[in-house]
């Protein structure tokens, strides 16, 4: 007699899918937590930025919730594509704009530079090696010189098409 049960498995759960969501989770809300610190907003006002209601992001904050897609890409429209890196990073990426703007680069890499050398010095904090404090210390003009690094390289992609 022929069995009843399918060889398809298409409908089965995947074991680490509670891992998944649970790491996309603390993805967005590492991201509205970098927008809170990066752009000095409130909850209410990256709400009101992106039309979504004040609790849906508090929950998506506290990790309660999903984000649906169309407001991660709202987050992206209003505060830069590099705000999406936390859930690209999910996959081992990072999210580059298409369109890069001519920008300054000397600035944010200068910047960046001196603050590695400063927490690197043998009169800091540490010494040769950096302290979380020093690291996070340098955290935005990390944040500027990646995003002036991924706007030259967009730029030199453009040339070279």
């Amino acid at each position: 007699m022929e069995s009843l049960v399918s060889d398809f498995s298409g409908n089965v759960l995947r074991v680490n899918s509670v891992e998944e969501q649970t790491a996309y989770r603390s993805a967005i809300a590492r991201i509205i937590t970098n927008i809170m610190r990066d752009h000095d907003q409130t909850m209410v006002e990256i709400a009101e930025k992106i039309d979504i209601s004040v609790g849906t992001i508090s929950n998506a904050a506290n990790k309660k919730t999903d984000l649906q897609a169309v407001y991660l890409k709202r987050l992206a429209e209003h505060y830069g594509p590099a705000t999406l890196d936390p859930y690209a990073a999910l996959c081992g990426g990072r999210v580059v704009p298409i369109d890069a703007e001519d920008v300054d680069a000397m600035v944010p890499l200068a910047a960046s530079v001196h603050r590695l050398a400063v927490a690197q010095a043998s009169g800091s904090e540490g010494g040769a090696a950096i302290t979380h404090r020093e690291l996070l210390g340098m955290v935005p003009d990390l944040h500027a010189a990646q995003r002036a690094i991924s706007s030259l390289l967009a730029r030199a992609e453009r040339v070279a098409a």
